[in-house]
């Protein structure tokens, strides 16, 4: 029985500390989780190349972007991700560590909205966030204010 209270007990840990890295992130950003084995995975350097290229896109849509792997990573401010959150992001999500890349994209209200074994296209990803509500309201409310500002 104390077994089992000790590894209940250490998933809500790990539960709870995926939790304290993205929620920052809650309702203030887009989280894109890229998984990938290591930084020299093909796949990896290849979504970030696509991510690097519309920097400018990524930023009005208010993405953060996260590099998880099984020994650490990277958070958005190049602040390196320790082993432990990286496991814990790895856990939350249910990505086995290894197992080659994976494209998370994560909405501002903290759910899940797009699951990838694969790069994603600049436009794909972005014609799925511009349909969100949240993004809809957000286009509305800046084209009020260049309205404003000419």
């Amino acid at each position: 029985m104390k077994k089992y209270f000790l590894l209940f007990s250490s998933l809500i840990m790990l539960k709870s500390a995926s939790g304290q890295t993205l929620k920052p992130h809650l309702w203030e950003h887009r989280v894109v989780l890229l998984f990938a084995s290591s930084l020299q995975q093909a796949a990896l350097q290849h979504q970030s190349d696509i991510l690097t290229k519309e920097k400018e896109e990524v930023t009005d849509r208010d993405i953060k972007i996260y590099v998880i792997l099984p020994e650490g990573g990277e958070q958005p401010d190049g602040r390196p991700l320790s082993a432990a959150q990286a496991k814990s992001l790895y856990s939350t999500y249910e990505v086995p560590p290894g197992t080659g890349f994976t494209f998370m994209l994560i909405g501002k209200d903290g759910t899940e909205k797009m699951r990838k074994k694969r790069p994603v296209a600049a436009g794909e990803l972005f014609s799925l966030i511009d349909s969100m509500p949240m993004r809809k309201a957000e286009m509305r409310r800046n084209s009020g204010d260049e309205d404003k500002k000419n």
